[in-house]
């Protein structure tokens, strides 16, 4: 097993609109309702680059079945998906987009609980996204590994400066996007932040993504494309990026992977069934 994935599978209600307005009604271009969650979006694109991956996390008893059986369909391990019956169709996920820009509410459902799983994680390397940070920090220290911490848009409210360093001390990666990144330096600066993790990735929408270590900061350029809708773009990065590890890319490269496979998924307005060859991909970089 290459990779195990902690976080969210959420039925996304996605609310498409011409511009996020400050305030007042706007009308709807268009509703799209789909899988989602940070660890759904990252398992099954890993599982469309070939990855072998396992995910673990919760859902209701009324959540779509079909939901689960597509990830399954792309090579993913659902054994530790654990369904709460008493949760509905949750976790639900509302998100407001303009094709840029995103405003997310969520129904946490049984990821509001901590919950302990039958089977740790396989992984060569272990990806806590979303979810408990009580929970992650219990697993964590009974495991070995490879860690990654990607608190996406939680860490403004499930986080603070305890949990924060608990979490992200002893990685290989700290993941985060301009605004997460932000929030994380509230907690502590970036030289105690690398004391603690040896890289972190800074993900920077359509100017690419930045890779910090103690040997400096090295800006990448993203790959100009014609951007349809950015919802699942993060995620696909980051198994963009484990598919160029577990292909022998180094960081830089893995990180150049990761945007181009994010590329495709704002292209096409979303993460399609099909990606091409994991060789034509690399190819391309």
């Amino acid at each position: 097993m290459f990779l195990s994935v902690f976080g969210h599978i959420n039925l996304d209600i996605i609310i498409k609109v011409e511009k996020i307005p400050e305030k007042g009604s706007i009308p709807v271009k268009e509703t799209v309702i789909r899988a989602g969650g940070t660890a759904r979006n990252i398992a099954y694109v890993s599982g469309l680059l070939g990855i072998d991956v396992e995910i673990f996390s919760r859902i209701g008893g009324g959540f779509p079945k079909i939901h689960i059986d597509e990830l399954t369909e792309k090579g993913v391990n659902v054994d530790n998906i654990i369904v709460k019956n008493e949760y509905g169709m949750s976790p639900v996920c509302f998100i407001v987009s303009d094709g840029s820009r995103q405003v997310a509410f969520i129904d946490q459902g049984p990821m509001s609980e901590i919950t302990y799983y039958k089977n740790l994680p396989r992984g060569e390397w272990i990806h806590f996204s979303t979810g408990n940070p009580e929970e992650y920090i219990k697993i964590k220290k009974l495991i070995r590994g490879k860690f990654s911490f990607d608190p996406g848009q939680e860490i403004h409210y499930r986080y603070n400066r305890e949990k924060f360093s608990e979490m992200v001390d002893g990685t290989e990666i700290f993941f985060a996007n301009e605004i997460e990144f932000e929030k994380a330096l509230e907690f502590m600066d970036e030289s105690d932040i690398l004391e603690k993790t040896k890289n972190v990735i800074v993900t920077m929408g359509e100017r690419g993504c930045m890779l910090i270590s103690k040997e400096g900061k090295i800006i990448l350029p993203a790959y100009s494309v014609k951007k349809r809708d950015t919802v699942g773009a993060g995620d696909s990065f980051r198994a963009g990026f484990y598919a160029g590890l577990k292909n022998g890319l180094d960081l830089i490269n893995s990180c150049k992977l990761g945007m181009k496979v994010a590329s495709i998924i704002v292209s096409k307005g979303g993460i399609p069934e099909k990606l091409p060859n994991i060789n034509t991909l690399i190819k391309s970089l």
